[in-house]
């Protein structure tokens, strides 16, 4: 065998050797875990955030509204020109009625998907409606939003929504 053969051949192997140990560790530290328990775990936080979210939305108070949300939350949603940034601002939008909401209706919504991305975040995607006191679909669509695990509370990084 030659020389420049033999470094090749040395080079594949700790290349391979390589390869292995991180596909190992990842795989251990349960990077690439796509399993259901995981999953059910994003989804049940999610769940149990959206059903914290639309009761405090519902009882209208922005402070309460905004503490829902990370420190550096983005608040992109439909009736916004640009996206507002930071909690602060995103609890005067929501007292300047940013969002356009529709006085007097409740707001619903349904979780579709979550995902756990890992490192506390996860990502997720619904749907909203808000409905009259006669119950008549007033303002509606899809979202998709950014959540972080903080401390063991679900707090909004980023919340995007559009109308349909």
């Amino acid at each position: 065998m030659t020389r420049i053969n033999r470094s090749t051949l040395i080079n594949s192997v700790l290349s391979l050797v390589l390869l292995m140990t991180v596909s190992t560790t990842a795989w251990s530290d349960g990077h690439g875990n796509h399993h259901t328990e995981k999953k059910t775990d994003a989804t049940s936080l999610i769940t149990a955030f959206t059903a914290n979210f639309l009761k405090v939305f519902n009882q209208g108070d922005a402070g309460n509204i905004a503490a829902l949300y990370t420190e550096d939350a983005i608040w992109s949603i439909s009736g916004l020109a640009e996206p507002v940034y930071g909690r602060a601002a995103i609890q005067a939008g929501i007292e300047s009625n940013a969002g356009e909401s529709v006085d007097g209706a409740t707001l619903n919504a349904v979780v579709y998907t979550s995902r756990d991305l890992g490192n506390g975040y996860i990502m997720a995607n619904g749907s909203w409606e808000q409905r009259d006191a006669k119950g008549t679909r007033v303002d509606g669509g899809l979202w998709g939003n950014l959540f972080q695990v903080v401390d063991g509370e679900v707090l909004m990084v980023l919340e995007s929504t559009n109308r349909n």
